[in-house]
């Protein structure tokens, strides 16, 4: 087996609550969807110093913070040259803090408490935007790794199944480590991507059939949520499912 270390998406987690960002850090799915966290910090000031030098791909900070709020901590970052994808977090939905967010560019706007099903899906665009997306054809490829191609092949057979990266690494015997790197090294994606591209290609194939319903096919392709199905589905083509029939 080889150890090949493929390097994920940074990110980096700036709250003025420490709790807060402890369970940012554990509680999200960072390497199932490519990503890693380099670092995270609850003063703003000190938070600019370490992104110059770790250069994160993806920042989500607080909005409302003590000694300085995240759109100016966003404006001081922009005004040092750096590019990253910002992700504002915050308890408050007002229009001016969002106006200012969106006028620097910022990605996406989360309001707290966060929900768990938001965050992998912000994940997930996040990625696609970072990285190239999957051709539409030809997710299945054999590799040098034998083990990795039967993986693969279970993948193939039951992708509308649930299961998690845990599950696959327990049943393939690889670490989910590991695993992601196979995902990176040889489709330049992740696990949860690759799922969810194969399910949507499947989805819009199934939607050319008018007998099927649209909370059917979004059973049959292994949502327990209908509107969890419609969010992934619209998020990747950029329109919803009835749009497409």
């Amino acid at each position: 087996m080889t150890n090949t270390v493929v390097e994920m998406y940074k990110v980096y987690l700036v709250d003025d609550d420490s709790i807060i960002l402890e369970e940012l850090e554990s509680r999200v799915p960072w390497m199932e969807n490519g990503f890693e966290v380099v670092g995270c910090c609850t003063d703003p000031v000190k938070a600019i110093e370490e992104v110059g030098s770790l250069l994160p791909d993806v920042l989500i900070c607080d909005l409302r913070m003590p000694e300085m709020d995240g759109n100016e901590m966003i404006r001081r970052i922009r005004e040092k040259g750096l590019s990253c994808e910002f992700v504002m977090l915050s308890a408050y939905d007002e229009y001016d803090d969002v106006r200012t967010f969106f006028k620097q560019s910022g990605y996406d706007y989360i309001l707290k408490p966060i929900n768990d099903e938001e965050i992998r899906i912000l994940l997930e665009k996040l990625y696609v935007k970072i990285s190239a997306r999957l051709p539409e054809e030809g997710l299945q490829a054999v590799t040098e790794n034998p083990t990795f191609n039967d993986l693969l092949k279970y993948l193939d057979e039951h992708f509308t199944e649930k299961f998690t990266l845990e599950q696959i690494a327990d049943e393939f015997g690889f670490s989910k480590n590991y695993i992601c790197q196979l995902f990176k090294k040889h489709f330049d994606t992740t696990f949860s991507i690759y799922i969810t591209k194969k399910r949507m290609i499947r989805a819009k194939k199934m939607l050319a059939d008018k007998t099927l319903s649209v909370k059917e096919i979004a059973f049959d392709l292994g949502y327990a949520d209908y509107h969890h199905f419609y969010r992934t589905f619209k998020n990747y083509y950029g329109y919803s499912p009835k749009d497409n029939r």
